[in-house]
Order: C-alpha cells, then sequence, then structure tokens
C-alpha cells in the first residue's frame, strides 16, 4: 500500500488545506499533455491526452470525500458514478474514456496540483470471471505542474486503484491491484 499522504498524491489535492484552495470552473477547455513511461520491457513510451472540460464544484468534491471517509473505495466509486463526466482521458488518436472528477489546487509555492478521477473501464473476461482485479474500480491521475507560462510538470496514474480514508494518518492511502503507478514525463498544458 501506498501511504499518500506522504507522497503528497492525493491528500493535498482532495482535502485541500487553508493554504491551497480549489479553482473555479474553466472558462474553456484545458487540455494536457504527456508521456507514460512504461516500465516493462515490452511497454513504450504512450502520448496521452487529457481534457478538462469543467473542474469539479466544491459540492461534488465533497461529495466524492464523503463517500470515500464513509464506504472506502465502494462510497467513492458510488459518488463518482453520480457525476457527470467532466473530460477524457485518452492516448493520441483514440477516442478514449470519461473523466468524473477534477480537482485542481494551486499550493503556497504555486504548483499546481491536479487530481482526476473516474471508474475504471471493466473488460468483458474481466466481468465475466469476476476476478480479483475487479476489487479496484478506480483510475486516479495525478498531474503537478510548476508555476510559470510553460505549465510543465509531472504526474502518475494508478490504473486498478482502491483507496480509503485512514483517520491514524487524516490522509488517503491507495492501493494499487499488483501494480505501480505509471509515471507522466513531459507533462504541459496545451493552451
Amino acid at each position: 500500500m501506498t501511504h499518500l499522504a506522504g507522497l503528497c498524491f492525493a491528500v493535498a489535492v482532495l482535502l485541500p488545506s487553508a493554504a491551497a484552495t480549489g479553482i473555479a470552473q474553466a472558462p474553456r477547455p484545458e487540455r494536457f499533455t504527456a508521456i507514460a513511461v512504461l516500465t516493462t520491457e515490452a511497454g513504450s513510451p504512450t502520448p496521452i491526452e487529457i481534457v478538462v472540460e469543467r473542474w469539479s464544484t466544491d459540492d461534488e468534491n465533497e461529495r466524492v470525500i464523503t463517500g470515500l471517509k464513509e464506504l472506502g473505495t465502494k462510497g467513492m466509486l458510488q459518488a463518482l458514478l453520480k457525476l457527470k463526466p467532466i473530460g477524457s482521458i485518452a492516448t493520441t488518436g483514440n477516442a478514449g474514456y470519461p473523466l468524473r472528477y477534477a480537482w485542481k489546487v494551486v499550493g503556497s509555492d504555486g504548483v499546481e496540483r491536479i487530481t482526476l478521477a473516474t471508474d475504471r473501464p471493466v473488460g468483458f473476461w474481466e466481468s465475466s470471471n469476476q476476478v480479483r482485479s475487479l476489487d479496484y474500480p478506480l483510475t486516479i491521475i495525478e498531474l503537478r505542474l510548476k508555476p510559470g507560462p510553460s505549465g510543465s510538470g509531472t504526474g502518475q496514474i494508478a490504473v486498478a486503484a482502491q483507496m480509503h480514508f485512514d483517520r491514524m494518518i487524516n490522509g488517503i492511502v491507495l492501493e494499487n491491484y499488483g501494480l505501480q503507478p505509471v509515471p507522466l514525463s513531459a507533462v504541459k498544458r496545451v493552451r
């Protein structure tokens, strides 16, 4: 398990502190590109495109956090499924998958911390065989963009994830289904 409080993967984004505030609705879609750096020998760097049509509202963020605190992954998934898609993530040239949650926090250091989440696609084989990976229904994406006009940064994707709120650390704990998060390099905002 990865304790996200130490990594600031989602805690700073999903649970903003007084120094960080959620960002108002985007006046126009925001687009980001990145390279998914697959760590297997057979994997090759894969360009991805992320489009955020609008940012989640404070109310939507609260519903997602409350679901997570009360019922863990199941509660977060239930909250996400009630939200309309707010954007998409795709490999370059493909239709992609809808994103249901997009939250942006600008820290006191000027770094934008963006958390995106959705229910992950489940294939026919996985569904019909009721395999253990069905217990990991979320895809969580984290982007960190440096301040300034270039808007460049890094990020990661946890494709098959489970999350729960740990009251002992007052933070979010992420568990991946035997997979490490996929690092994202060359993350940048496309103008």
